[in-house]
């Protein structure tokens, strides 16, 4: 039971808060005047948390993981994409990255409508209240990006029980107006819904628009996957979150057909007039708790994608000992907070910012199925026409609310695409970039580790161990080599580290450290970490070092640091994405911060590398001459 209740603080936030504004978005478009059409708005809902919810992910995209992780990039990584043709594999690292992307644009927009919606409350309250509704957000809001530093695993004990709460009475308040009009309880009928779409084929686009609102939390329930896991989750959602959203949606729909006057707000309008107050404030606890939720959720995704090199690195701070998952990305925060803001500041109130939600997690349902489909037809647990026919049915609902939603762009949607277009491009231009970089410092020749020692300069040895991080566990960095070469510099011994992330989210200490001694002077050190795992370079070799009688505290940190040259003129795609990913990388992390290296025994070599297409990839300049090294001395 902790677990469930825990799931319900974490995993259904946003799909926790959608009665705040769905059915009351679903009415307006339906223009609901009549039992007929509250009851077809009713019955779409309905059939859409079924087919959608608990169809697709609780019955069947749950039951597909990678080492209990879950999400579009573990999806992503469970395909593991060499056993596809060139061709299918860039077209489905492609989907992965358009679905990471819209997810990032998900991130700005839900905690702005969903605390935008839970404050308007306080117009009912007290009208004159109606000017305050924006400042108050915007003050919740940043009070909320605030707290992110100092993390929220000290709080989260409470979100359980608060969104426990919650969903006792969103079904009790639904209840009870509910069996005041029991007609409502006939939009079981799955005709209702399509009787109203029938009736009125213009209309059908906006309805169904409207009414994806009530599922839009849907992908949340994959991507925490790996924290509660599947029978927690599927508990969670039938035995308290389906339960209090379906009653709640009838409750409003009941009172509409009692008040008309109510689809102004049919939400807060549930309550008595003493509970109004309590329910306001409740619903602003439970709307900052989704919003925590999900801002949590674009860290977890952001980490992901820093550690399968989708995205630059950026400084990643753990919030939690005890939670891998609790994470704090500064830069990713203060991003979120300008841009959520700002979304407030530009619509200035639920009803309009529903216009701009929706086709960004539209879009990501569609990537999640296209991923979760090729992995079943890879995996073969199936009988390949029986995955084929899942295909097109989970297919075929995602396509029933995506195409409705593209009506969205022009008042408003165009702010999500906009935004998943820009973190589309970041992942691109890093993947791109880090390629072509890997490429030009292979073509300027490596020497390979056996070679090292008898191509040594060693006029002045450093009587020290020096640990040198390299990207490959045969060839000698380039940082080595420009050391030896410009300060004729060497050390007594070298062990070389080279840092692998697996397609798994964990790897036990029994897989993780690879020892090789080449010569008495010379060890390779090979380090394998999942992409959900933090990597502390200094303690995970530790046992490695010591092994080959090597003290760990008294050793020099050797790190290369490449600072790549913009292209000189942009003339096609290629020249775009290099200067994307030479911003990128002057502002990434650096590897000594990523791996917490000690700055005290850290020594930092910086060599530039020219990004101009106009010539071939090449590290030297034309004069060929070599390229300066930047020498970063350990901090004192």
């Amino acid at each position: 039971m902790p677990l469930t209740i825990g799931a319900l603080g974490i995993v259904f936030g946003d799909i926790g808060t959608s009665p705040l504004y769905a059915f009351r978005e679903a009415a307006r478009a339906a223009e609901a005047a009549t039992d007929f059409a509250v009851l077809g708005v009713l019955s779409l809902m309905l059939w859409a948390i079924i087919l959608s919810v608990s169809l697709k992910y609780v019955t069947l995209v749950l039951r597909l993981d990678n080492d209990g992780e879950g999400g579009i990039l573990a999806l992503a990584t469970l395909l593991d994409l060499q056993h596809f043709t060139p061709g299918h594999r860039g077209l489905l690292l492609l989907v992965a990255l358009v679905g990471a992307a819209m997810l990032f644009g998900d991130g700005v927009i839900t905690p702005a409508i969903s605390v935008l919606s839970a404050v308007e409350g306080l117009e009912l309250v007290a009208p004159s209240l109606t000017e305050f509704v924006v400042p108050i957000t915007v003050a919740i809001l940043l009070v909320l990006y605030a707290a992110q530093r100092a993390g929220t695993h000290r709080i989260g004990v409470l979100f359980g029980p608060v969104m426990t709460l919650w969903f006792v009475v969103l079904g009790v308040l639904g209840l009870i107006a509910a069996v005041k009009n029991p007609i409502v309880f006939t939009a079981i009928n799955p005709l209702y819904g399509v009787e109203l779409i029938w009736s009125a084929p213009e209309k059908a686009i906006f309805v169904l628009a409207a009414v994806f609102l009530t599922i839009t939390g849907g992908e949340a329930l994959y991507a925490d996957l790996g924290q509660f896991g599947r029978k927690v989750i599927t508990r969670a959602w039938y035995c308290f979150a389906m339960p209090g959203l379906v009653l709640n949606y009838f409750g409003q729909g009941a009172l509409v057909l009692a008040d008309p006057t109510a689809l102004r707000n049919p939400f807060f309008l549930l309550a008595p007039n003493f509970l109004l107050l309590p329910l306001v404030i409740l619903s602003a606890l439970a709307t900052v708790i989704a919003s925590q939720a999900i801002i949590t959720g674009v860290f977890s995704l952001a980490k992901q994608a820093i550690e399968t090199s989708f995205l630059v690195p950026l400084a990643v701070k753990h919030t939690a000992e005890e939670y891998e998952s609790h994470v704090y990305i500064g830069t990713i925060n203060v991003l979120l907070a300008i841009l959520s803001i700002s979304t407030v500041f530009v619509f200035r109130s639920s009803d309009a910012l529903s216009h701009a939600y929706g086709i960004a997690v539209a879009t990501a349902m569609i990537t999640t199925t296209v991923l979760y489909v090729s992995a079943q037809f890879r995996l073969r647990r199936w009988p390949r026409p029986l995955t084929a026919l899942v295909g097109i049915v989970i297919l075929s609902i995602d396509m029933v609310f995506f195409l409705p939603n593209l009506g969205k762009i022009p008042t408003g949607g165009e702010l999500p695409l906009a935004l998943a277009g820009f973190a589309l491009l970041v992942m691109i231009s890093w993947r791109v970039g880090t390629r072509r970089m890997s490429e030009i410092l292979t073509r300027r020749g490596y020497v390979e580790i056996e070679e090292l020692e008898g191509s040594l300069r060693t006029s002045t040895v450093v009587h020290r161990t020096a640990v040198v991080l390299s990207r490959s566990s045969v060839r000698v960095p380039v940082a080595l080599s420009r050391l030896n070469q410009l300060l004729d510099v060497s050390f007594d011994r070298f062990v070389f580290v080279s840092v692998k992330v697996a397609g798994r989210p964990r790897i036990g200490p029994s897989e993780r450290l690879f020892v090789d001694t080449v010569s008495k002077r010379m060890s390779r050190v090979s380090l394998v970490v999942g992409y959900m795992q933090s990597v502390n370079l200094p303690a995970l070799i530790a046992p490695a070092l010591r092994e080959i009688g090597v003290d760990p505290g008294s050793v020099i940190y050797v790190v290369g640091h490449e600072r790549p040259l913009p292209p000189k003129r942009i003339r096609s795609v290629r020249d775009v994405l290099s200067f994307v990913f030479v911003v990128l990388m002057r502002n990434a992390a650096r590897a000594a911060d990523r791996f917490n290296l000690p700055h005290k025994r850290t020594l930092e070599v910086g060599y530039p590398i020219g990004f101009d297409a106009s010539r071939a990839p090449d590290a030297r300049p034309p004069s060929g001459r070599a390229n300066p090294a930047e020498v970063v001395l350990p901090r004192k």
